[in-house]
Formats: structure tokens, C-alpha cells, sequence
């Protein structure tokens, strides 16, 4: 009788197991694939359809005099330019100190086109900005 206890609970806890490193697996899975991330240039996206893309990055330079903010509001327009072509992009948040800085190497855009793939809606702004600054 003891024998058989001890069966039945080896047995249930190999399916435990089992059924634990699944769960383990999937969820290593699913944050690899929705972590995954495209970086595409500016001509890429405007030679490409990007709008299957759920989310992608961009990155280019802040064109000077581009920035415009809604009246009491934090939702931006503003364009980045990369080798002569012009993104135009939005973002609803606080925009990061050394956005508008012209020491800045480069901004990064994380988002996806919206508006027939006219508008870049941005989800997340990164800025580069050089490690040693030069006068």
C-alpha cells in the first residue's frame, strides 16, 4: 500500500513538473517575441509597407524649427530627418532634457505609423547623445 502512495505522488509530482517547465517555456517565448523590436531607416519605411509592423524604431536628428506642442497639452508634432529624408512624428508625453539639444547624436523613435503611414506615432523617445562634449 505504501508503495503505491509513493507512485501516485511521484507520478503526480512528475506531471507537475511537467506541466511547470511548459508554462516556464511559453512565457520565455512570449516575452522574446513581444520584446522583439525592428530598427529601420527612414527610407526603408517610406520605400516599404511598414503598417503590418506593430512596432518599430526610427532614429534620425530633430529638424530645426519642427517642434510644435498643443497649447496646455503634452502631445508633440515634430519631424527627424536621416540622409535627406523627413519623418514626420508625433508623441504624447515629456519629451527627455537633450531632445532639443544640439549636441544630441541622434533620437530614437519607438512606435508605428498611423494616418495611411504619414505620421509616425512614437510610444517611446530615446536620445544618443555623445559621450564627451566638445566646446
Amino acid at each position: 500500500m505504501l508503495k503505491k502512495i509513493k507512485n501516485n505522488i511521484n507520478y503526480k509530482l512528475s506531471i507537475s513538473l511537467f506541466i511547470l517547465t511548459l508554462a516556464i517555456v511559453y512565457l520565455g517565448i512570449m516575452t522574446i517575441q513581444s520584446s522583439k523590436t525592428y530598427y529601420l531607416t527612414i527610407d526603408e519605411i517610406q520605400d516599404t509597407k511598414t503598417e503590418s509592423l506593430n512596432s518599430f524604431r526610427v532614429a534620425g536628428k530633430l529638424v530645426q524649427d519642427s517642434y510644435k506642442r498643443e497649447k496646455d497639452s503634452t502631445i508633440s508634432t515634430f519631424n527627424i530627418t536621416d540622409n535627406g529624408k523627413i519623418l514626420q512624428a508625433s508623441y504624447e508625453g515629456v519629451l527627455p532634457d537633450m531632445f532639443f539639444s544640439t549636441k544630441s547624436e541622434q533620437i530614437i523613435l519607438e512606435g508605428k505609423l498611423v494616418g495611411n503611414g504619414q505620421l509616425f506615432e512614437a510610444e517611446n523617445v530615446i536620445v544618443k547623445c555623445p559621450s564627451k562634449y566638445e566646446e
